[in-house]
């Protein structure tokens, strides 16, 4: 005889069945452990790249000042703009403010270099710049947040995280993602592995050969058999607890950082010593200029990091950028600090054949507006979402070339060029040989990645 069920006797009757599968599964996400360390992996394809320097300049550099020189200011300097300029301030100042500096042009690409930019002006044919760039946030934090993690909120990894998670390290002796300077309003978030697992975040390291991260040296009261029964306590320790968790990433990532310590106490004060360096090299660099010689101690300490098998470095551009008012007074100074530092890196890894296989970046979050913010006796340029510069060299990219362009006063990027952070993203884990849409984490219940559901492409145009 059949039997018909209804639909309450049949859920009451199956309850158990559905309850067994969620129990079945949550028994297996238990026991699976997943054990994340930084040895070398496998790209997904052939790269052109093995490291990257991405030279991170926090504060909205004034792009339109310094590499996207505009005719068509002079025209209107000191009058109301053509079109409507949108800022961050309801009705702000529509009056056009030209580059108070004069352009180059130069090298065999002929290209245009603001003269605040002299040692630049001599490497600009090794870079491809993009002169179309746009993002959807006009405020400082969150358009960082959008621009080194692909979210314009906290809480995400950084782009050097993701590449980190994805190939390792070359040198297990060293992080395989390092952070050198300051700069970023985000601070240490501009550089961290948020809920990828913590081993993948950036380590702050300097230029002191005694000292390059904290607490990295052993102490003068300490013998190094001292030293080595205290670790090999703390590593029985961290055994022990880790049995009792053995799904904690934390602890794993503690267990590892132990071991990278010990390990980093003679490797990273041997690259931190840029007395190894010849004197043509520190000069090249500028390392006992005054001014400047702090970021291009950073620069030359990124060749030799990169040198060394460190898959990412960011070197962050220092502060000052956020020229609201006096731009005329701030501008050469911040250029100063970082042109010949950033031109000698490009030259010297050139010099070295490290060029063909490091990739260079260099980008602010956004640019500045072609109008003054205010009408006062030292005017300076609100933030510019809306079109800006940034420029890439190196491994894969094409030499001597321009992609996309803004409108006449420098303001918007042309519609049919726009590109925004999640293409830069795209394009650089190309290079290194990883698919942005491949890369991922399950974290909450989906997969997720650094350009996340954001529409990304790869920028073939600028690639050899």
């Amino acid at each position: 005889m059949k039997r018909f069920l209804s639909r309450r006797q049949t859920l009451r009757e199956v309850a158990l069945g559905f309850g067994g599968l969620a129990l079945n599964s949550m028994m297996a996400t238990a026991t699976e452990q997943k054990f994340y360390d930084l040895r070398a992996r496998k790209p997904h394809f052939a790269p052109k790249a093995k490291n990257v320097i991405f030279i991170y300049v926090g504060g909205g550099p004034s792009t339109i000042d310094m590499y996207d020189p505009k005719p068509v200011l002079r025209k209107y300097d000191g009058q109301p703009a053509p079109f409507e300029i949108k800022g961050r301030a309801l009705n702000g100042s529509q009056q056009v403010m030209a580059s108070p500096w004069p352009f180059t042009k130069c090298g065999q690409s002929g290209r245009e270099i603001s003269n605040l930019l002299p040692h630049f002006q001599k490497v600009v044919d090794k870079v491809s710049f993009v002169r179309s760039m746009q993002t959807d946030r006009i405020d400082h934090s969150t358009a960082q947040f959008t621009f080194v993690t692909g979210r314009g909120f906290t809480g995400f990894p950084s782009l050097g995280s993701w590449v980190n998670y994805a190939l390792g390290s070359e040198n297990q002796n060293l992080p395989g993602y390092i952070a050198l300077g300051e700069g970023a309003s985000i601070g240490t978030r501009a550089h961290s592995s948020a809920w990828l697992p913590p081993v993948f975040t950036g380590t702050e390291m300097r230029a002191d050969a005694k000292s390059p991260i904290f607490d990295i040296k052993r102490p003068d009261s300490v013998t190094a058999e001292q030293q080595a029964r205290l670790l090999e306590m703390v590593k029985d320790l961290n055994r022990e607890q880790k049995g009792h968790h053995p799904l904690d990433q934390d602890m794993e990532a503690r267990i590892a950082n132990y071991e990278l310590a010990a390990r980093m106490q003679v490797e990273a004060m041997r690259v931190a010593d840029l007395s190894a360096e010849t004197q043509e090299t520190r000069t090249l660099y500028g390392c006992d200029n005054k001014a400047s010689g702090q970021f291009g101690k950073h620069c030359l300490m990124a060749r030799r990091l990169v040198q060394s098998g460190v898959r990412f470095v960011q070197i962050y551009g220092g502060g000052g950028w956020d020229t609201h008012s006096n731009i005329g007074g701030q501008l050469p100074g911040l250029c100063h600090y970082i042109d010949q530092g950033m031109s000698a890196l490009l030259t010297d890894l050139d010099q070295r054949g490290m060029l063909a296989d490091t990739l260079v970046v260099w980008s602010g979050e956004f640019g500045r507006l072609p109008t003054i913010e205010a009408r006062n006796a030292a005017p300076g340029r609100d933030h510019n979402p809306y079109g800006f510069s940034m420029w890439m060299a190196g491994a894969g990219v094409k030499q001597g070339f321009d992609f996309g362009q803004t409108d006449e006063l420098g303001y918007a990027a042309v519609p049919e060029f726009r590109v925004g952070h999640a293409d830069i993203h795209a394009t650089i884990q190309h290079l290194l040989g990883v698919d942005h849409l491949k890369n991922t984490f399950f974290y909450e219940g989906r997969d997720e990645s650094l350009v996340g559901v954001t529409p990304a492409r790869v920028l073939r145009e600028v690639l050899a």
